[in-house]
């Protein structure tokens, strides 16, 4: 097969035998020689296709850990709430009543990303507000997070949600001083109790929004990506179908390692398919698990109070009973565990389950997983080093809500060492980043910028101490996020016989000023030596 060369480039190949390079040549979809020029034209075989790169920077393609790209795909068919494009509950209320009059949906109305921290009212939507657009139709918008949700009063009925409703089990219903439900659902439990009528959509919506999706994250030069939660919101059966069908078609521009909401993924154990199964392309990955919410909705679990909320420290989502014997359960069948957990009163719930399943069967090679992480303590590191789980820090908080962690929801101190980086890395502890999209936009660039700066949206650096440096940030989106998914030995890298996934940038991240690198542009993005993305071209 006629082999392709790029020539001319500024190669930073994260493989430590041959760190730097200016050529190199693909063939079936892997990269083959690298070298210099004549080198790797000396081993291309007769007449390559020569690719000039004029100098450019490369970089092999990042690996988003841990994301929801088919859920983002569906967010992006919602009424945008975002604080991105909304500055109040006002505008928010305009693009409802707009979507309402165009008249796509006369039986639901459906908005993504609304953020009351972010919004000048300060404050969360109501019932009465939604009311206000449509009180006939059900209305449901979830919050940026995720964890949070907001129904009108049709929604509500829909739920058979009324004042006598209890709380569900790791959920609460708001209700205002009378007891009446406000509209405003936190946490899965109590989310789904509306959510459990929604309409689950279907293979064909997927097949229509996740190459949308992807080459949005193509954009941003990621090749790889862990979708984080596949059956959540009853998506499951629609998503893993398409992903299956654009797999299949040579569609899929993103390798995808599926993370799967536990109780969906014990219909896959039985008919015997575990982490790792399926191909290059598309493979089933951890067990997926919850254990607190929120930190700027009030509904992460920590140790001590809330700053802005004395008394409360946020509830965990499962008892200690069941976590451990989850946890137990799938580590015991020799799964990959990826585990959701904000604040530290979580974080030692996760960490004591593992622990506690390490006892019954010793085993500290599943690369388990703990989401988010972000209110790691010193003696948390140390423990998840020696059990081998591997954090994912929520690293572009600190930008987009630095200033309110800081001063609004859990003080200075605490807030000074969340996402504690410079920490772990230090202790040894192997780390990747992620933006947790669509709760943040897709952008390796970014986190590694903010792991590098750690300054908040007014400019002030939180932890000096936990900054590190560029390249110990590329290696969160390369070859430490290539071990997530056990393909260390396929991805990551710019090496002989790896996977020809890589992104052409226009400046080099390991080189350019600190401040800068958030700036640098994404050219290109190459996937199994086939271009899915390249700048000013449709």
């Amino acid at each position: 097969m006629r082999q392709t060369v790029y020539i001319n480039g500024d190669l930073t190949t994260m493989n430590p035998e041959q760190p730097t390079a200016s050529a190199f040549s693909v063939c079936h979809g892997k990269f083959n020689s690298i070298g210099d020029r004549e080198k790797v034209l000396a081993e291309a075989g007769p007449e390559p296709e020569i690719v000039d790169l004029e100098g450019r920077v490369v970089l092999p393609g990042f690996i988003e850990t841990h994301n929801h790209m088919s859920y983002y795909a569906l967010t992006r068919l919602m009424v945008d709430c975002t604080p991105f494009a909304n500055k109040s509950i006002a505008d928010v209320k305009e693009k409802l009543a707009a979507a309402l009059a165009a008249g796509g949906n006369t039986e639901l109305i459906m908005g993504w990303g609304f953020d009351d921290t972010m919004m000048t009212d300060r404050r969360h939507l109501n019932r009465r507000d939604l009311d206000g657009i449509v009180s006939d139709i059900p209305v449901f918008i979830f919050h940026a997070s995720g964890h949070l949700a907001y129904v009108n009063s049709a929604a509500l009925a829909m739920g058979n949600i009324t004042k006598d409703t209890p709380d569900p089990a790791g959920g609460e219903i708001h209700r205002d001083e009378t007891g009446e439900p406000t509209g405003l659902l936190l946490e899965p439990s109590a989310i789904e109790l509306v959510g459990a009528h929604l309409p689950s959509p279907d293979t064909g919506t997927f097949m229509t929004a996740l190459p949308q999706a992807m080459a949005a994250y193509n954009r941003t030069g990621v090749t790889s990506t862990h979708d984080a939660a596949i059956g959540i919101a009853g998506q499951g059966p629609g998503s893993i179908e398409a992903y299956r069908a654009l797999e299949k078609s040579g569609r899929l521009t993103v390798r995808t390692y599926l993370t799967v909401l536990f109780d969906y993924y014990d219909s896959f154990i039985e008919k015997g398919i575990r982490n790792g199964f399926g191909s290059d392309d598309l493979r089933f990955g951890s067990v997926k698990l919850f254990q607190d919410g929120s930190i700027q909705g009030l509904t992460a679990a920590l140790k001590e109070d809330y700053h802005n909320r004395p008394g409360h420290r946020g509830e965990l989502i499962m008892p200690q009973e069941e976590l451990d014997r989850l946890v137990a359960k799938y580590h015991c069948l020799g799964m990959q565990i990826a585990v959701h957990a904000n604040g530290d009163r979580a974080i030692e719930s996760v960490i004591t389950a593992f622990e506690r399943a390490n006892e019954i069967r010793e085993d500290t090679s599943l690369r388990h997983m703990l989401i988010h992480c972000q209110m790691a303590s010193s003696g948390h590191i140390m423990r998840m080093k020696k059990l081998g789980i591997i954090p994912s820090y929520f690293i572009n908080h600190l930008f987009h809500w630095g200033d309110r962690h800081d001063s609004i929801f859990i003080g200075p101190e605490r807030a000074a060492r969340m996402n504690p980086l410079g920490e772990s890395l230090r202790e040894g502890l192997t780390f990747t980043l992620h933006a947790d999209t669509p709760v943040l936009p897709v952008s390796p660039l970014e986190c590694i910028h903010n792991a590098v700066n750690r300054k908040t949206r007014n400019g002030k650096i939180l932890g000096e101490d936990q900054v590190i440096s560029p390249m110990d940030a590329l290696k969160t989106f390369t070859t430490d996020a290539a071990k997530c998914s056990f393909e260390e030995d396929k991805k990551g890298a710019i090496a002989s016989g790896m996977l020809a996934d890589f992104v052409v940038l226009s400046d080099n991240p390991l080189t350019v000023p600190a401040g800068r690198i958030r700036d640098i542009e994404v050219l290109e993005t190459v996937v199994g030596g086939k271009t899915v993305y390249k700048k000013d071209q449709p």
